[in-house]
């Protein structure tokens, strides 16, 4: 009997097995048959309900569950060390693909309070950092160690009666990749740099596909990820990372947008299917990248990505909300059901080699949280417009008026000058200042590649890029320009594609020209915008192909507290 009941059993197990693999491939086939004979909601517009179906996002837990086997280990080994800073464990890349970062694991007798040194080549290079708290167990995160180096890194210890101590431990570092190339220091005034409290902001060149790394004030590498990264390096209000990365390293297509931190742990991954018809032979499926140049987090913490949708036809001009938690698509806008018929369907400023029609191109945007509104840039129509979050509906356009038809004029912002020269294919568009505006007033910062693909060309394209700034009121539908600079700079320094201009404190702004020399070279500058005057200036040269600097942008090292918290992630945090 208990054979009959063992073999029973054994052949209902396989027809479980066999029926959901046939199950399984049966609904792989439906979905490739619904990505080959999409649904359109009318002419050229796909169904949002096809767009969901074609991108497919998903939670990955297994990059945190890597994450959290080595917290787990460290958690255990600062349970077991002796006390005294003489007995500290020190880890050098504690998460692994973090390698200028360091762990500290260490026991005191008394409650104390941590102050981190890291030791610089000079004063401005020196990074310093205070632990909040008084504790005996501490786990110390160590972030702007040099490369190729052993490096000195100081623990004070101070007790709540003041009576302090200290240790020094040595970390030693391998070399950067070559494919990060070569940093020339031209120019470096640290007293005049927003270097922030205890000089813990580096200049970060962020990678178009390749190395993402960040400077100090004299141009030495003192972070860097292995991480292959594309486009994306964002800080969040909880003050982890946001990064495009791959699924697998062995990938080609960059479909993996993964909360991390500088020191490599993973809170979230968010990957993405890219199974898009090719524009040749629409039958046919082709793995492309989705998320293409930005993302932002909204008030309500959920992710709004730049995507491509899965169109046979026409790329990057589709915007997805995804729930923060779950990954789940909530809202998609398709910029093709806000601007003119005619902009994509006529559109011939550039080609692709797949032929698809890249005809709006939008790399960029900012939210509005004051009025609810989307302020969005885009490449190829040479075109900075805003929109109600909410409704979609255009609030004003910033563009040339040629080839814009006389039922979307009335959206231009009117210029205050009659020298006001529009931008041409600009990028990273940012809200500044905004404590200082009420009312209908806002203040724009953008980078002005100067090369119109669709309007506004004068005998001034192309000469040069610049970090501009101008002033909108959106009552009055004005604009006027405040600030400008890179034409002094000339052809040396134009970019016909990338780059960026990000005010980043001090009345300074850091400028990334991240396509000069035709890709060859990318540059940092940080300006003082009262006086024009350089404070500091790094070519980048010697990078692998493709691997020019999409941004740069001045961010810090310690956004939140220096400890390693040694608790368990859970992707419901």
């Amino acid at each position: 009997m208990k054979k009959f009941w063992k073999i029973s059993l054994g052949v209902l197990l396989i027809l479980i097995i066999v029926g959901g693999a046939a199950a399984y491939h049966e609904r792989h086939k439906i979905r490739r048959y619904l990505l080959v004979h999409q649904q359109y909601q009318k002419t050229d517009i796909l169904r949002s309900s096809q767009i969901k179906l074609n991108l497919r996002p998903a939670l990955s837990t297994k990059n945190t569950t890597a994450t959290n086997h080595l917290t787990m280990t460290y958690r255990r080994e600062l349970h077991q060390l002796p006390t005294g800073p003489q007995h500290a464990k020190v880890i050098v890349n504690p998460y692994q693909t973090s390698p200028l970062s360091g762990l500290i694991l260490v026991k005191t007798a008394a409650k104390t309070r941590v102050t981190l040194t890291v030791h610089g080549d000079r004063p401005a290079t020196t990074i310093t950092k205070k632990l909040s708290g008084y504790k005996t167990a501490h786990s110390v995160g160590v972030l702007g160690l040099y490369a190729n180096r052993t490096n000195r890194v100081t623990l004070t210890f101070t007790q709540k009666d003041g009576q302090a101590s200290r240790t020094t431990y040595r970390l030693k570092t391998g070399h950067t990749p070559k494919g990060i190339g070569k940093n020339t220091l031209k120019t470096s005034t640290p007293q005049q740099m927003a270097l922030g409290t205890g000089h813990t902001k580096l200049t970060f060149a962020v990678s178009s596909q390749g190395y993402t790394y960040g400077l100090d004030a004299r141009g030495k590498i003192r972070w860097y990820s292995t991480n292959k990264i594309s486009h994306i390096f964002k800080q969040l209000s909880n003050h982890h990372l946001l990064i495009l990365t791959k699924i697998s390293p062995d990938e080609h297509k960059y479909n993996a947008l993964r909360e991390t931190d500088f020191y490599g742990r993973v809170y979230r991954q968010y990957n993405f299917s890219g199974l898009f018809p090719t524009r040749k032979d629409t039958h046919k499926l082709a793995t492309n990248t989705v998320i293409h140049h930005d993302a932002i987090e909204l008030p309500n913490h959920n992710l709004l990505l730049t995507v491509d949708d899965g169109s046979s036809k026409y790329v990057e001009d589709t915007m997805i909300e995804i729930n923060y938690k779950t990954g789940k698509i909530v809202k998609v806008i398709d910029l093709k059901r806000i601007l003119p018929r005619s902009a994509y369907t006529t559109y011939t400023g550039t080609h692709r080699p797949d032929g698809k029609i890249d005809w709006f191109h939008q790399n960029s945007m900012i939210y509005d949280k004051k009025r609810g509104e989307l302020i969005v840039s885009g490449r190829n129509q040479d075109m900075i417009f805003a929109i109600n979050y909410k409704t979609t509906k255009l609030q004003w356009i910033l563009a040339a008026p040629q080839k814009l038809p006389s039922s979307y004029q009335h959206y231009l912002l009117n210029p205050q000058s009659k020298q006001f020269r529009y931008s041409g294919g600009q990028h990273a568009v940012n809200l500044i200042h905004q404590s200082q505006h009420h009312g209908a007033t806002i203040e724009l910062e953008y980078y002005d590649n100067n090369v119109p693909v669709t309007r506004g060309k004068t005998k001034q394209s192309k000469q040069w890029s610049a970090g501009e700034i101008v002033t909108i009121n959106q009552l009055h539908k004005t604009v006027k320009k405040t600030w400008s600079f890179g034409k002094t700079l000339g052809k040396r320094n134009f970019t016909n594609i990338v780059g960026s201009s990000y005010a980043v404190g001090k009345g300074n702004t850091l400028i990334g020209f991240g396509y000069a020399d035709n890709g060859k070279r990318s540059e940092f500058v940080e300006v003082n915008r009262q006086t024009n005057q350089i404070v500091f200036d790094v070519d980048r040269t010697k990078f692998a192909h493709g691997d020019w600097s999409y941004r740069a942008q001045r961010m810090n090292l310690y956004p939140g507290s220096a400890t390693v918290s040694l608790a368990t992630i859970t992707t419901s945090n």
